[in-house]
């Protein structure tokens, strides 16, 4: 697990119309402005397919705490391929992510997850998601980059849920309305029902969009 001090910053961006191929361009190479940030690592870099516009593109960067990502925002480039663009900082809650991410873990896909709770329901959710919902669909192939809320004294809480998938159609396959797979014994399914239920009934509202992996090229120091 990563240290719980540990700062991400979600960086939301809708690029101008047709500026997706730049943007590409420049992220696979490192070039893009404001990628590889002064005391930051780069987690992943998503770009949206289902649930939002193509143009609208995720980056999740982890500082080792909040005076350090204070630091690496004074000389922010932003770049003139970007039409809007907001930011999250968040912290982990759970198991997830690790300290260093094994690259059996990679997946080409992610269900990019908010939930809305009440802020005294944070310890449940993160119980039912590690021991009920996480291990039923890592069963099934998927991967869980991380949970996180969002740093501040909003309410309701957001949580924020990156899992992995190795396509759309795998995704697909995780719900619960798909039934149970072979591999699954119906203990497991019943556990891992039971606790999925209990988190959405934990939750106030929630959104989930599908997202494509997109490689980044190495910073240029």
């Amino acid at each position: 697990m990563m240290p719980l001090d540990l700062i991400y910053e979600a960086r939301s961006t809708s690029l101008l119309h047709g500026a997706l191929p730049e943007f590409l361009e420049q992220v696979t190479s490192g070039d893009y402005p404001g990628l590889h940030r002064p005391g930051g690592e780069v987690l992943r870099v998503m770009g949206t397919i289902i649930g939002a516009p193509e143009t609208d593109v995720l980056r999740v960067t982890a500082f080792k705490d909040i005076s350090a990502w204070e630091s690496s925002t004074a000389a922010y480039e932003r770049s003139p391929l970007v039409e809007t663009e907001s930011v999250r900082l968040m912290r982990p809650v759970a198991v997830r992510p690790l300290a260093t991410i094994p690259a059996e873990h990679d997946r080409e896909f992610f269900g990019y997850r908010r939930f809305q709770i009440d802020p005294d329901g944070l310890d449940e959710v993160v119980d039912m998601s590690e021991n009920g919902v996480w291990p039923r669909i890592e069963q099934q192939d998927a991967r869980i980059l991380g949970l996180w809320k969002t740093v501040g004294a909003g309410y309701p809480l957001e949580v924020t849920l990156l899992t992995g998938y190795h396509s759309p159609s795998h995704w697909e396959a995780t719900r619960v309305w798909t039934g149970r797979p072979d591999n699954i014994s119906d203990e497991e399914w019943e556990s891992s029902w039971r606790r999925r239920n209990r988190r959405a009934q934990l939750t106030r509202s929630q959104w989930v969009h599908l997202m494509k992996n997109f490689s980044f090229g190495p910073r240029h120091d």
